[in-house]
């Protein structure tokens, strides 16, 4: 299951960067997609999927790498001929926002068991993420 998730998030990773950045100039205008909308979303799913792929990364590391992939989105359509926007890196942070809530919500606003582990005093990086409490026998 962790391998089909990891696969579904790459190719999701490379398919959105790649509608962003491709020739595909008018597909908002004929599919009726508001360009902020489209962007919000993607890039709520650009931090899941960032999330997905680097499961050890903080999101808040995973959500500043999301906004750097947006404003490198805005370059580069600003460099191949498209509309580059401010607009569209406002809407990028946003969906990264909503994001972020959404999986403060989901985690019950608790931080990973296995990063937090792994910043304990006198607990090595190999054994985080494994109980380390004694277990007790029945007897």
């Amino acid at each position: 299951m962790k391998y089909l998730m990891r696969l579904m998030a790459g190719v999701l990773l490379v398919v959105i960067v790649g509608a962003m950045v491709g020739p595909f100039q008018n597909v908002e205008a004929a599919t009726n997609i508001w360009d902020k909308a489209a962007h919000f979303v993607a890039f709520g799913l650009i931090l899941w999927s960032i999330g997905v792929l680097f499961r050890r990364l903080p999101r808040t590391l995973a959500a500043l790498a999301a906004l750097v992939v947006g404003g490198a989105v805005e370059i580069i359509q600003g460099l191949v001929g498209r509309d580059a926007s401010w607009g569209d890196l406002l809407a990028d942070g946003l969906g990264i926002l909503l994001a972020l809530l959404l999986w403060v919500i989901w985690r019950r606003f608790e931080p990973r068991t296995a990063f937090q582990t792994w910043n304990t005093p006198g607990v090595s990086p190999a054994r985080a993420g494994r109980d380390t409490t004694p277990s007790r026998r029945r007897g």
